[in-house]
């Protein structure tokens, strides 16, 4: 458990990190140089585990990386118009998504308590990033909902393949199919690639290093051992570590309205949890007792 906090403390740190970089360096070229690293540092580690190669491995890895792509194109080309505190808290809903989907995929009809955290995250939402004082809508702060749908989908995925596949084979398709599509996507003109300015530089090195290669491999590995759900109880703190760096290392300023509202997404995304929890302690109570 302490090694996933870890991840998400890497990531909500991440935030600030990317949001500096994209500023001054092209979207998809980013992502394309920092998981491309990610790549090359993984696979002097993983050469002795691609025996466990398949096909079937392949194609769990590739969707895995498709929908991490998604959400990284999503998050990241957000942080062009909304703020890294405000990015981190909204992908955050990730975490009441993610039982939200899970129940639509099994068609079982979500508790109550599931719809009241997304009720509570709506509002929160609302308060972080609904325009003031006549300004348009922030299209950074819709672009992030987009990423957190996305990630609950990368998280339902990388569950169920985590269980079937080698987590080292997994992990590097992964990261190899969002370095080819961020390369694909780079072709079609997103500005000069070279030189490199020093904050995109260090944001690539770090992020390719800590947010991608560790992280995404620790995850990957400890999603084997654990539910969706219950990595998703420990992601609730990406949010706060996000708002957290982004005030005082970013110098950014959440204000009463903003803070209210992080905390009512925490809140809702921990409502999620605990009504997702309290169902399933029902349903083993309610099963007949084994033979």
């Amino acid at each position: 458990m302490l090694a996933l906090v870890a991840v998400t403390a890497i990531w909500g740190w991440s935030f600030l990190l990317v949001k500096e970089s994209v500023a001054v360096y092209p979207v998809f070229p980013f992502l394309a140089i920092r998981f491309t690293l990610a790549a090359a540092i993984l696979s002097p580690f993983l050469l002795r585990r691609l025996r466990a190669l398949t096909p079937e491995a392949v194609r769990g890895g590739a969707l895995m990386g498709v929908a991490l792509f998604s959400g990284y194109a999503f998050q990241t080309l957000g942080l062009l118009y909304t703020s890294a505190a405000h990015s981190g808290f909204i992908t955050g809903l990730f975490v009441v998504l993610t039982p939200v989907f899970q129940v639509v995929l099994t068609r079982k009809s979500p508790p109550a308590g599931a719809w009241a955290a997304v009720a509570l995250a709506t509002a929160g939402l609302g308060l972080l990033s609904w325009p003031k004082g006549g300004e348009p809508f922030n299209f950074g702060d819709l672009l992030s909902v987009c990423c957190a749908a996305v990630y609950a989908v990368h998280l339902l995925i990388t569950s169920h393949m985590a269980r079937r596949h080698d987590t080292g084979v997994l992990t590097l398709v992964q990261v190899a199919t969002v370095a080819v599509l961020g390369w694909a996507l780079s072709a079609l003109g997103s500005g000069p690639l070279w030189p490199i300015p020093s904050p995109a530089l260090r944001g690539i090195l770090l992020t390719a290093l800590l947010a991608t290669a560790l992280a995404y491999t620790v995850q990957t590995t400890f999603q084997r051992h654990t539910s969706a759900i219950q990595t998703a109880v420990i992601f609730t703190m990406e949010p706060v570590f996000a708002g957290l760096f982004a005030v005082l290392l970013g110098g950014e300023h959440l204000g009463a309205r903003g803070l209210a509202g992080g905390a009512l997404i925490v809140a809702a995304m921990l409502l999620g949890q605990m009504a997702e929890n309290a169902a399933r302690a029902a349903e083993r109570r309610a099963a007949p007792p084994g033979r």
